[in-house]
């Protein structure tokens, strides 16, 4: 490369090469576009040790690169670390020459008539036109699918449309059909179908769908919007994915948690790092489209775990949580407290085994259904019942049928909406911040009628690493603007706590 005080970075759609730079800079880019490998270990030094099992010949030393410097051609980046590059460059002092070589195709006219939108998402959705590619950051329950419907029809590209879920794909590809009619996106469920909907202008998918579909697939989209972004660390996005949309200018991100708890989050920002527009939490409680939530935690004064397995999975996790009689049972009173006080009550649990548990301590507690109910007051939801059912149980519980609490794992999380719901009982235990966010948001969307949202925690005193995953979900709530934290002493001060809040 020789001796250069410049930094020249020509910009493709997926990659950067870095045609001019001295070794000084390359090694600067090396150091600072790699992380550790998933479960490393972090030695005395500082250095990271992978896992077993992760340790090739050649001595790797457990960290991943995303500069890469083949022995043929220029060292190359992914282009959503240009910025990063760039503010390099300057911290060096290297003048950076960025060439911008992506073909910015122009809009298509719109088909259909304009999604209903806010004000601030109106502004979501002319910066990201503006921008051309980057990330939507904002709060969950800010609206972000409403947002990425108008971008798409403004913009008019055939677009492939991902979700990390099968749900979140159903529950969009729906969203859409209200808007645009049956024949503008559909939800890709099988790859066989594939081919049937090139000529479709939304294309519905999970990121493990769309990573088996082929390359010459891709041709037929313009336009990428990636729903939940934050799980674009994922290897199926970098690795099966991004390789096949080189061609695609138009690259959006969609989250409401812009981080990752571990170490990987570069990864994601190697696909889109540049934040295009962004809400706070505050923002929407001062506009009305958030309500207050008031999180309390309950005392868990058990006796000590002893003799469990240092793991969460059959570890401490199991014992002191998901299978912890006690436990289970104060989560039952919670919930029964909450409905007495007539709140719609939400119970998020960790495993099926916790679900069907808590649900078998609520049917004694809660009023019997009418005759004839489809239905019993407590449904607990997993992938052990049929699509068609489990929608029908979200119905129930959302027009304030028979279904007076709503249990489920992972499967009501994220990208789930249940905005009449007002109380969440958050018995998964774990101290996972982008999952904890996006679960404690579940019931703050404002609705008519809606003052005030109720989350119950527990302070897990019976073993010491559950006390410290309590402390880290104290933290996180203290951290969140439009939440208060209020810890009791009894669990019996629950039902008067709540009965005070207006």
């Amino acid at each position: 490369m020789g001796n250069t005080s410049r930094l020249v970075l020509q910009a493709h759609n997926s990659w950067t090469y870095v045609l001019e730079a001295d070794e000084l800079m390359l090694s600067v880019l090396s150091q600072e576009c790699r992380y550790p490998t998933e479960h490393a270990e972090m030695m005395a030094d500082g250095t990271y040790r992978p896992p077993a099992g992760e340790r090739p010949y050649g001595g790797w030393d457990g960290w991943i690169r995303l500069l890469k410097r083949p022995r043929s051609g220029p060292p190359a980046l992914p282009t959503g670390l240009l910025p990063l590059a760039c503010r390099l460059a300057a911290k060096y002092q290297r003048h950076s020459v960025v060439e911008d070589c992506r073909q910015r195709p122009d809009e298509e006219m719109p088909e259909f008539p304009a999604v209903s939108l806010r004000d601030y998402q109106e502004q979501a959705v002319r910066a990201a036109i503006h921008a051309g590619r980057g990330v939507l950051d904002l709060p969950p329950r800010a609206g972000k699918t409403r947002i990425a419907a108008e971008l798409q029809r403004r913009l008019g590209f055939p677009t492939v449309w991902l979700a990390p879920t099968e749900r979140i794909v159903a529950q969009t590809a729906d969203v859409l059909t209200e808007h645009f009619g049956r024949n503008y996106a559909r939800a890709l469920e099988c790859a066989a179908d594939a081919d049937m909907m090139r000529d479709r202008r939304i294309v519905v998918m999970t990121a493990a769908m769309a990573a088996r579909l082929p390359a010459d697939w891709y041709l037929s989209r313009q336009m990428i919007l990636v729903d939940e972004f934050h799980h674009a660390a994922a290897k199926t996005y970098s690795r099966d994915v991004w390789p096949k949309i080189d061609h695609i200018f138009w690259r959006f991100g969609m989250t409401g948690t812009f981080f990752r708890s571990g170490h990987d989050a570069l990864a994601m920002h190697a696909l889109l790092s540049q934040t295009v527009y962004r809400m706070t939490p505050g923002q929407l409680l001062e506009q009305g489209h958030l309500v207050p939530t008031h999180c309390v935690f309950l005392p868990v004064d058990a006796p000590r775990l002893r003799g469990v397995g240092k793991g969460w999975h059959q570890g401490m996790g199991t014992a002191g949580i998901h299978e912890h009689e006690m436990r289970a049972r104060m989560a039952a009173d919670a919930a029964l407290s909450l409905c007495r006080l007539g709140r719609r009550v939400l119970a998020l649990v960790g495993t099926k085994r916790q679900g069907y548990a808590l649900q078998g301590l609520l049917e004694g507690g809660l009023p019997r259904p009418p005759p004839g109910a489809e239905f019993r007051s407590a449904e607990f939801l997993s992938t052990d019942r049929a699509r068609p059912v489990r929608q029908r149980v979200i119905d129930s519980f959302l027009a304030g049928g028979e279904v007076r609490v709503l249990i489920g794992t992972s499967l009501l999380g994220e990208g789930v909406d249940l905005p009449s719901a007002d109380a969440l009982v958050y018995a998964r235990g774990e101290r996972a911040e982008v999952s904890l966010i996006q679960n404690a948001y579940r019931v703050g969307t404002a609705q008519p009628g809606k003052r005030a949202a109720i989350l119950v925690d527990f302070a897990d005193r019976h073993h010491k690493n559950l006390l410290g995953h309590s402390t880290e979900r104290l933290r996180l709530y203290y951290r969140e603007p439009t939440f208060s934290v209020t810890v009791l002493e009894h669990p019996s001060q629950l039902e008067p706590w709540v009965a005070q809040i207006p």
